[in-house]
């Protein structure tokens, strides 16, 4: 979406209305992203400025599993960033994880974020964001795109997925092959006890062995239930 600084809500469990004029977006537009064959919710949300936050999206942002920044590289985009994280600040919300700072009275929410600079097509965007990596690169990853030309939308993609600590894995019937247009969505450092769990609750304790392909050195042979579980896995469980 275009226009004054924004924040979108990525969420593991779009078609917002866009335009090239600043406050398109007045109320959480929530739409899907497909990352190969995961399919994830981005919730498009109003701008974080003052005239216009919302009651609801301070609880919007803290329910995400991640934040996209969104800043507009046509104008000074440092401006912007100090405008989000003095808003973010007011309402207990902190960009990026860090290891705790002493004590406090009260309770701040770390929240994984992109920061996303939009309008690379632009005269002097390039420049901007440049300047937008010189401040924050050390602290969050920092993109440029182009909503207009596509530019940048599938490293995008893939910084989100990146970002949101998940992996795919797939299930495999004995004797038959595996279906990998339909993975399990699990949290990075997931077991395989708890791949068969997910399946089925039951199955935790009906499993007799699991044959794994993918992470291991050999492919097919027979896992633990402890075995920690890497992106594209293939799991075949006999109970």
């Amino acid at each position: 979406n275009a226009g004054k600084s924004q924040l979108v809500a990525a969420t593991t469990n779009a078609s917002p209305l866009v335009a090239e004029y600043p406050f398109t977006t007045q109320s959480a537009m929530p739409g899907m992203m497909t990352f190969e064959n995961v399919q994830i919710q981005l919730v498009d949300t109003p701008p974080l400025s003052p005239p216009v936050i919302e009651w609801w999206l301070r609880h919007t942002l803290v329910r995400a599993d991640a934040l996209l920044v969104v800043v507009d590289l046509n104008t000074n985009p440092l401006d912007q960033m100090d405008e989000i994280t003095t808003l973010l600040a007011k309402a207990r919300i902190k960009l990026g994880t860090s290891p705790g700072s002493g004590e406090t009275d009260t309770v701040v929410y770390e929240k994984k974020a992109l920061i996303v600079g939009n309008k690379l097509d632009t005269t002097g965007a390039r420049e901007n964001y440049e300047i937008l990596k010189f401040k924050y690169g050390d602290q969050l990853r920092v993109l440029a795109i182009s909503a207009r030309t596509g530019t940048g939308l599938e490293e995008l993609k893939h910084e989100i997925f990146q970002m949101l600590n998940i992996i795919r894995v797939y299930t495999k019937v004995p004797g038959q092959k595996t279906d990998l247009t339909d993975p399990m969505v699990m949290a990075k450092g997931s077991t395989l006890e708890e791949a068969a769990t997910e399946i089925h609750k039951d199955f935790t304790h009906k499993l007799k062995y699991a044959r794994i392909w993918g992470s291991g050195k050999h492919e097919g042979i027979m896992a633990k239930r402890d075995h920690v579980l890497q992106d594209g896995d293939i799991i075949e469980l006999h109970l």
